[in-house]
């Protein structure tokens, strides 16, 4: 098989053209937009930014500054009546009169509130103070896939594949919801101290069917070097999740290559660089050692037309799995799932499990299969797929880890003699194909 898809002929894609002419000012000019704010509710907002640190309102003390973009700044803050650190993002005064930037700051915060994924930030509260509007979500301590690579390029394939393919999931939850993210890029997934992927940043995210008033047509939203073509120009098919699959390909392809597909010294250059019709260089052309099958991969998410990419981020995700799995474990006898099943046994106890259902979910929840009741163990903590020729443990971003052998795992592959640990509870695995 080809390590890389053939480059199209330039008859059969159509020439692009940027969605505005200013493309280089990346969405200046937007109509307004109805919004409760008024200048009184900004009147008191005179303090820059550092004065702000240790002041309180409502529930809140601000600790310090941890982020700053072209829209808002983001504080670690204490929520007082938990005694828990949480981040506080509030707009930049400079745009607290601004009703379109204010009706976008509170349309990413009921956005992310209106999703429950574990790689999802969660939303913790929305409201208002002296200094503006502001939201308090959970605090991600860990870095971004961005300073990562600049850190310890290359990356382990094995590792990138398990974590993009949960970044993957949570992706397909959002567009289960029926929203499209819009600026996924290296810098906003952040990777946790537990190695649990978490996506941030929904301030351009738009739900699929509904035009939106806050961006005026023609202006290009997102960032170029990880946009799609569709982003890029009013010519192709509108935006959709398809648009979502082609930034998780180049967050893909800069964690293998260590650099984003097109670059130019501008973000116009940029933008014309997706725009054109062939493909960007193979990431084997970059890491020689990269290898052809997750190249592959990379190269159908960030297909020039929508119709060649994956069908959907759950799609992305099973063939990210794939990967790994091929890679990462022996196989078992290749029968139905139906023909399988597993027995734990509690090693502290010696009692046995036996598990015969292709999906069963771990943890302390009522629904769940293997029910813990125990305080370490997450309401949904993993779940243990039985698929044609392995078995497959995946955590489902529980607090305290699951683990294979002793080591804590994201996805992992469970062999007949294996020790599976959930938090602190550990199982001896038993895999058997057919009746036994």
């Amino acid at each position: 098989m080809s390590s890389s898809p053939p480059t199209p002929n330039p008859k059969d894609t159509p020439a692009l053209r940027p969605a505005a002419a200013n493309a280089e000012t990346l969405a200046r000019a937007e109509p307004p937009a109805e919004t409760d704010l008024t200048a009184a509710d900004h009147s008191l907002f005179t303090l820059s930014p550092p004065t702000l640190i240790g002041r309180t309102f409502g529930d809140f003390q601000l600790l310090e500054e941890i982020g700053r973009g072209g829209m808002g700044i983001v504080f670690k803050a204490r929520q007082i009546s938990l005694d828990r650190i949480v981040a506080v993002k509030m707009l930049l005064g400079e745009h607290l009169l601004d009703p379109v930037r204010c009706a976008r700051f509170l349309t990413e915060a009921r956005t992310m509130a209106g999703l429950d994924h574990p790689s999802i930030v969660r939303v913790y509260q929305i409201d208002q103070c002296e200094f503006g509007h502001y939201f308090a979500m959970e605090f991600v301590e860990g870095q971004t896939l961005e300073s990562i690579v600049k850190k310890q390029h290359p990356l382990p394939p094995e590792w990138i594949t398990s974590m993009m393919a949960v970044v993957a999931d949570a992706i397909q939850h959002a567009h289960s919801k029926g929203i499209i993210h819009r600026d996924l890029k290296p810098s906003n997934i952040m990777i946790n101290t537990r190695q649990r992927p978490v996506v941030m940043d929904f301030g351009i995210a738009k739900y699929l069917g509904q035009s939106s008033s806050l961006t005026q047509q023609g202006t290009i939203m997102g960032t170029p070097a990880y946009m799609a073509p569709e982003q890029a120009s009013e010519d192709i098919v509108p935006v959709g999740p398809h648009s979502d699959i082609y930034a998780l390909g180049a967050i893909l392809y800069m964690l293998l290559t260590g650099a984003p597909p097109y670059d130019g010294p501008t973000p116009l250059k940029t933008i014309l660089k997706v725009l054109e019709p062939g493909p960007p260089r193979a990431p084997r052309e970059l890491r020689p050692d990269a290898p052809a099958e997750l190249e592959r991969i990379v190269m159908k998410c960030m297909a020039k037309r929508p119709a060649g990419r994956f069908a959907s981020a759950g799609a992305l995700a099973d063939a990210l799995r794939r990967y790994g799995a091929d890679k990462t474990t022996r196989k078992l006898p290749s029968v139905s799932p139906n023909a399988l099943h597993i027995e734990l046994t509690v090693e502290e106890t010696g009692k046995k499990i036996r598990l015969r259902k292709p999906i069963i979910l771990v943890g302390r929840a009522p629904e769940c299969r293997v029910l813990l009741r125990a305080a370490d163990v997450s309401k949904h903590h993993c779940q243990i797929r039985l698929e044609t020729g392995q078995v497959v443990v995946e955590d489902l971003g529980s607090a305290n880890g699951t683990y294979v052998n002793g080591e804590r795992i994201q996805t992992g592959f469970l062999q007949d003699g294996d020790e599976l640990r959930i938090a602190d509870h550990a199982f001896r695995v038993r895999i058997v194909a057919g009746e036994g």
